[in-house]
Protein backbone atom coordinates (compact mmCIF):
# COMPACT_ATOMS: atom_id res chain seq x y z
CA UNK A 1 0.00 0.00 0.00
CA UNK A 2 1.75 3.46 -1.15
CA UNK A 3 -0.24 5.65 0.48
CA UNK A 4 0.96 6.07 4.01
CA UNK A 5 -0.74 6.34 7.49
CA UNK A 6 -0.02 9.14 10.05
CA UNK A 7 -1.15 9.26 13.51
CA UNK A 8 -1.36 12.74 15.08
CA UNK A 9 -2.52 12.57 18.60
CA UNK A 10 -1.07 13.67 21.73
CA UNK A 11 -1.88 11.03 23.93
CA UNK A 12 0.95 8.26 23.52
CA UNK A 13 -1.25 5.01 24.90
CA UNK A 14 -4.04 5.27 22.84
CA UNK A 15 -1.49 6.64 19.84
CA UNK A 16 0.56 3.46 20.64
CA UNK A 17 -1.98 1.25 20.94
CA UNK A 18 -3.55 2.09 17.81
CA UNK A 19 -0.05 1.62 15.97
CA UNK A 20 -0.07 -1.27 17.26
CA UNK A 21 -3.67 -2.60 16.08
CA UNK A 22 -2.74 -0.87 12.86
CA UNK A 23 0.39 -2.40 12.10
CA UNK A 24 -1.04 -6.54 12.69
CA UNK A 25 -3.88 -5.74 10.35
CA UNK A 26 -1.34 -4.46 7.76
CA UNK A 27 -1.27 -1.04 7.61
CA UNK A 28 1.82 0.57 9.34
CA UNK A 29 1.72 4.28 11.05
CA UNK A 30 4.12 6.81 11.59
CA UNK A 31 3.24 8.87 14.48
CA UNK A 32 3.60 12.40 14.00
CA UNK A 33 4.07 14.31 17.54
CA UNK A 34 2.17 17.79 18.00
CA UNK A 35 4.86 20.09 19.09
CA UNK A 36 3.37 23.04 17.05
CA UNK A 37 1.16 23.16 14.69
CA UNK A 38 3.47 23.98 11.90
CA UNK A 39 5.35 21.26 12.77
CA UNK A 40 2.52 18.80 12.09
CA UNK A 41 1.53 20.49 8.64
CA UNK A 42 4.97 20.52 7.45
CA UNK A 43 5.24 16.36 8.89
CA UNK A 44 1.83 15.67 6.85
CA UNK A 45 3.31 17.78 3.75
CA UNK A 46 6.19 15.86 3.69
CA UNK A 47 4.63 12.33 3.72
CA UNK A 48 2.02 13.28 1.44
CA UNK A 49 -0.24 12.23 0.05
CA UNK A 50 -0.96 9.99 3.32
CA UNK A 51 -4.04 9.25 5.65
CA UNK A 52 -4.12 11.33 8.61
CA UNK A 53 -5.52 10.28 11.66
CA UNK A 54 -5.75 13.31 13.57
CA UNK A 55 -6.97 13.80 16.93
CA UNK A 56 -8.71 17.20 17.30
CA UNK A 57 -7.21 18.01 21.01
CA UNK A 58 -3.76 17.90 20.75
CA UNK A 59 -2.41 19.58 23.70
CA UNK A 60 -0.27 22.83 23.79
CA UNK A 61 2.49 24.53 21.70
CA UNK A 62 6.21 25.77 23.78
CA UNK A 63 4.37 28.72 24.05
CA UNK A 64 1.72 27.83 26.03
CA UNK A 65 -1.12 27.84 23.16
CA UNK A 66 -3.38 25.00 22.77
CA UNK A 67 -3.21 23.48 19.12
CA UNK A 68 -6.21 22.45 17.59
CA UNK A 69 -6.77 19.95 15.39
CA UNK A 70 -10.08 21.89 13.59
CA UNK A 71 -7.38 24.49 12.37
CA UNK A 72 -5.24 21.91 10.99
CA UNK A 73 -7.68 19.92 8.89
CA UNK A 74 -7.41 22.41 5.89
CA UNK A 75 -4.12 22.61 5.67
CA UNK A 76 -2.76 19.30 6.44
CA UNK A 77 -6.25 18.51 3.23
CA UNK A 78 -4.25 21.30 1.27
CA UNK A 79 -1.14 19.67 1.63
CA UNK A 80 -2.42 16.79 -0.03
CA UNK A 81 -3.74 14.40 2.66
CA UNK A 82 -6.68 12.35 2.94
CA UNK A 83 -7.91 13.46 6.78
CA UNK A 84 -9.87 11.18 8.87
CA UNK A 85 -10.71 12.75 11.95
CA UNK A 86 -10.57 10.71 15.54
CA UNK A 87 -11.90 12.28 18.19
CA UNK A 88 -13.25 11.68 21.43
CA UNK A 89 -15.08 15.71 20.88
CA UNK A 90 -19.24 14.91 20.56
CA UNK A 91 -21.64 17.10 18.67
CA UNK A 92 -22.63 17.01 14.71
CA UNK A 93 -21.04 20.56 15.34
CA UNK A 94 -17.78 19.77 15.52
CA UNK A 95 -17.66 17.00 13.47
CA UNK A 96 -19.46 19.18 10.55
CA UNK A 97 -16.83 22.01 10.82
CA UNK A 98 -13.96 19.12 10.51
CA UNK A 99 -16.22 17.75 7.31
CA UNK A 100 -16.50 21.35 6.11
CA UNK A 101 -12.68 22.51 6.98
CA UNK A 102 -11.74 18.95 4.42
CA UNK A 103 -11.99 15.97 6.66
CA UNK A 104 -12.61 13.21 4.46
CA UNK A 105 -14.78 11.77 7.22
CA UNK A 106 -14.83 11.46 11.56
CA UNK A 107 -14.99 8.70 13.82
CA UNK A 108 -15.40 8.22 17.56
CA UNK A 109 -12.28 6.91 19.52
CA UNK A 110 -14.03 4.09 20.95
CA UNK A 111 -14.52 2.90 17.38
CA UNK A 112 -13.78 -0.60 16.84
CA UNK A 113 -10.15 -1.74 15.35
CA UNK A 114 -12.42 -3.81 13.31
CA UNK A 115 -14.28 -1.13 11.83
CA UNK A 116 -11.81 1.55 11.86
CA UNK A 117 -9.03 -0.52 9.66
CA UNK A 118 -11.47 -1.19 6.64
CA UNK A 119 -12.51 2.30 7.04
CA UNK A 120 -8.34 3.17 6.49
CA UNK A 121 -8.31 0.93 3.40
CA UNK A 122 -11.49 2.76 1.90
CA UNK A 123 -10.02 6.13 2.93
CA UNK A 124 -6.75 4.44 0.93
CA UNK A 125 -8.56 3.43 -1.92
CA UNK A 126 -10.15 6.71 -2.77
CA UNK A 127 -13.90 5.50 -1.85
CA UNK A 128 -16.51 7.95 -0.10
CA UNK A 129 -15.86 6.75 3.11
CA UNK A 130 -19.38 9.15 4.63
CA UNK A 131 -22.76 9.33 3.06
CA UNK A 132 -23.70 12.22 1.58
CA UNK A 133 -27.07 11.91 4.03
CA UNK A 134 -24.45 12.16 6.92
CA UNK A 135 -22.40 14.67 5.33
CA UNK A 136 -25.25 17.08 4.82
CA UNK A 137 -26.37 16.40 8.33
CA UNK A 138 -23.28 17.10 9.76
CA UNK A 139 -22.81 20.39 7.73
CA UNK A 140 -26.03 21.78 8.79
CA UNK A 141 -25.39 21.17 12.31
CA UNK A 142 -22.19 23.05 12.20
CA UNK A 143 -23.98 25.89 10.20
CA UNK A 144 -26.48 25.88 12.75
CA UNK A 145 -23.75 26.23 15.71
CA UNK A 146 -21.80 29.03 13.70
CA UNK A 147 -25.47 31.25 13.30
CA UNK A 148 -25.97 30.59 17.05
CA UNK A 149 -22.92 31.76 18.03
CA UNK A 150 -23.05 34.83 15.55
CA UNK A 151 -26.48 36.01 17.10
CA UNK A 152 -24.89 35.01 20.83
CA UNK A 153 -21.50 37.59 20.26
CA UNK A 154 -23.20 40.04 18.20
CA UNK A 155 -24.17 42.27 20.87
CA UNK A 156 -20.13 41.73 22.09
CA UNK A 157 -18.84 42.91 18.67
CA UNK A 158 -20.51 45.99 18.43
CA UNK A 159 -18.76 47.43 21.25
CA UNK A 160 -15.39 49.45 20.46
CA UNK A 161 -11.97 48.47 21.76
CA UNK A 162 -12.28 50.40 24.44
CA UNK A 163 -15.78 49.71 26.13
CA UNK A 164 -14.30 46.13 25.31
CA UNK A 165 -12.24 47.03 28.00
CA UNK A 166 -13.84 48.75 30.24
CA UNK A 167 -16.18 45.44 30.18
CA UNK A 168 -13.07 42.97 30.59
CA UNK A 169 -12.11 45.89 33.91
CA UNK A 170 -15.37 45.15 35.29
CA UNK A 171 -15.60 41.78 34.59
CA UNK A 172 -12.08 41.94 37.47
CA UNK A 173 -14.19 43.65 39.78
CA UNK A 174 -12.25 47.08 38.99
CA UNK A 175 -14.23 50.13 40.25
CA UNK A 176 -14.55 53.19 37.62
CA UNK A 177 -11.78 55.25 38.91
CA UNK A 178 -9.12 52.30 39.12
CA UNK A 179 -9.96 52.30 35.65
CA UNK A 180 -10.27 55.56 34.58
CA UNK A 181 -6.65 56.16 36.26
CA UNK A 182 -5.37 53.06 34.60
CA UNK A 183 -6.30 54.68 31.26
CA UNK A 184 -5.15 58.05 32.07
CA UNK A 185 -8.88 59.43 31.47
CA UNK A 186 -11.43 60.96 33.33
CA UNK A 187 -13.70 58.96 35.45
CA UNK A 188 -16.69 60.72 34.06
CA UNK A 189 -15.51 59.56 30.55
CA UNK A 190 -15.14 55.98 32.23
CA UNK A 191 -18.65 55.84 33.58
CA UNK A 192 -19.86 57.52 29.60
CA UNK A 193 -18.21 54.20 28.47
CA UNK A 194 -19.85 51.67 30.89
CA UNK A 195 -23.17 52.96 30.04
CA UNK A 196 -22.38 52.32 26.79
CA UNK A 197 -21.48 48.84 27.36
CA UNK A 198 -25.03 48.41 29.34
CA UNK A 199 -26.84 49.91 26.21
CA UNK A 200 -25.41 47.64 23.88
CA UNK A 201 -25.47 44.05 25.95
CA UNK A 202 -29.29 45.64 26.84
CA UNK A 203 -28.78 44.85 30.77
CA UNK A 204 -29.29 47.92 33.30
CA UNK A 205 -26.33 47.05 35.63
CA UNK A 206 -22.32 46.06 35.49
CA UNK A 207 -23.35 42.51 37.23
CA UNK A 208 -25.66 41.79 34.41
CA UNK A 209 -23.28 42.90 31.90
CA UNK A 210 -20.42 40.51 33.51
CA UNK A 211 -22.88 37.82 33.74
CA UNK A 212 -23.59 37.83 30.27
CA UNK A 213 -19.97 38.36 29.14
CA UNK A 214 -18.92 35.01 30.99
CA UNK A 215 -21.84 33.14 30.02
CA UNK A 216 -21.70 33.53 25.93
CA UNK A 217 -17.58 33.19 26.64
CA UNK A 218 -16.97 36.33 25.46
CA UNK A 219 -14.09 37.15 28.11
CA UNK A 220 -12.09 34.13 27.07
CA UNK A 221 -12.36 35.58 22.99
CA UNK A 222 -9.74 38.11 21.96
CA UNK A 223 -9.70 37.39 18.02
CA UNK A 224 -13.04 38.82 17.15
CA UNK A 225 -12.38 42.47 18.82
CA UNK A 226 -12.61 45.04 16.66
CA UNK A 227 -8.88 46.86 15.39
CA UNK A 228 -9.26 50.44 16.86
Amino acid sequence: MSRPVLLVDDHSLFAQALQLGLAAAGLPADRVLPSSSAAVVAACAAAAPATVLLDLRLGFDPDGEPIDGLDLVGPVTAAGCRVVVVTGEVGDDVWGTAVERGAVTVVAKETALDDLVPLVRAVHAGERVLGEGRRQDLLAAARRARADEDARLAPFRSLTPREDEVLRCMAEGLPAATIASTAHVSEATVRTQIRAVLSKLQVSSQLQAVALARQAGWLDRRSDLPVS
